[in-house]
C-alpha cells in the first residue's frame, strides 16, 4: 500500500459496512429541508425486455445534487438487469431538483432513488406468470448487480494508494484536535464513488478527509473470483504535529 503522511493524523482500518447506504444523518438536523424533486420523466417499460421474457425489475441509483439543484454525479448501486440500470441512469438525468437547505442556505446532498419496472400487460405462459419465472432465473434476471455485504466477500478490498488528509491550515498553531467520518462505495474497478461526510467535528476536517478519499484506489472486493461493489466507512482523527 502506498501512502503519504505529511501531518499527524490517525485513522482506523477501512470498515466495510453491512447496511445499505442511506442519506446521511443531516436529515435529522433542525432547520433542514430535504432535497425535492421538481419534475420527473418516467420511462415506459422497454419492449426488448418483454421479448426476453422479463416482465419486471428494479434499479437503485445514488445521486449527488449540488447547492444550485444541479445533478452532479450518479452511481448505479444495483439493478436486476443491466438494461433497467441504464434506463434509470438515463432518465434520472432528465429530472430537475430543488436543493436541500440547512438553516435556510442551499447545500449539496447525496440521496438514493429506486426505480420499479413492471410490464402491466400480465403475460402468462403455461399457467406461470413470466415475471415469476424470470425471478427464478428462467429469463435474464441473472445479470443483476448489487452492493455486497462484508460476510459475502471472498476477498476484501486491498488498498493500492491512500493519501493522508492534510491538517487544515486554518487550525495551524492552535492545537485543535478533530475528527471526520466518510462513507463511500468502492466499485468493481476499485475506485471510490459518492464519498460523503457523515459526521465531522468541524467542516474543515470533513472537507480535507473528503478530498483525500476521492484520490484513493483499491484492488476491488471479490466474490467467486468476480469484482463487486461494496460500501465502506473511514474514520479520521486529526491533531497537529508537535
Amino acid at each position: 500500500m502506498k501512502s503519504h503522511n505529511k501531518n499527524s493524523l490517525s485513522y482506523s482500518f477501512l470498515i466495510l459496512l453491512i447496511v445499505v447506504f442511506t442519506a446521511g444523518p443531516v436529515s435529522a438536523v433542525d432547520n433542514f429541508e430535504s432535497l425535492k424533486v421538481l419534475n420527473t420523466v418516467v420511462p415506459s417499460y422497454p419492449t426488448s425486455m418483454t421479448y426476453e421474457g422479463i416482465y419486471d425489475g428494479d434499479a437503485q441509483l445514488v445521486v449527488q445534487v449540488d447547492s444550485t439543484g444541479v445533478l452532479t454525479d450518479v452511481f448505479l448501486a444495483s439493478y436486476t438487469h443491466p438494461r433497467f440500470g441504464r434506463i434509470a441512469d438515463e432518465y434520472i438525468r432528465k429530472w430537475t431538483f430543488q436543493p436541500a437547505k440547512l438553516n435556510g442556505e442551499p447545500i449539496s446532498v447525496i440521496k438514493s432513488f429506486s426505480f420499479r419496472f413492471e410490464d402491466k400487460r400480465g403475460v402468462f405462459a403455461g399457467g406461470i406468470q413470466e415475471s415469476a419465472a424470470a425471478f427464478l432465473n428462467f429469463g435474464k434476471r441473472a445479470k443483476y448487480k448489487r452492493i455486497y455485504h462484508l460476510w459475502e466477500l471472498d476477498e476484501i478490498p486491498e488498498p493500492i494508494y491512500m493519501t493522508t488528509p492534510k491538517y487544515p491550515l486554518e487550525f495551524k498553531g492552535q492545537g485543535v484536535v478533530g475528527s471526520a467520518t466518510v462513507i463511500f462505495y468502492i466499485d468493481s474497478n476499485g475506485m471510490p464513488q459518492m464519498p460523503h461526510v457523515t459526521e465531522a467535528s468541524h467542516d474543515n476536517f470533513g472537507q480535507t478527509a473528503l478530498v483525500a478519499v476521492r484520490e484513493w484506489t483499491f484492488n476491488p472486493a471479490m466474490v467467486r473470483k468476480k469484482p463487486v461493489d461494496i460500501l465502506a466507512r473511514q474514520h479520521f482523527t486529526f491533531y497537529e504535529k508537535d
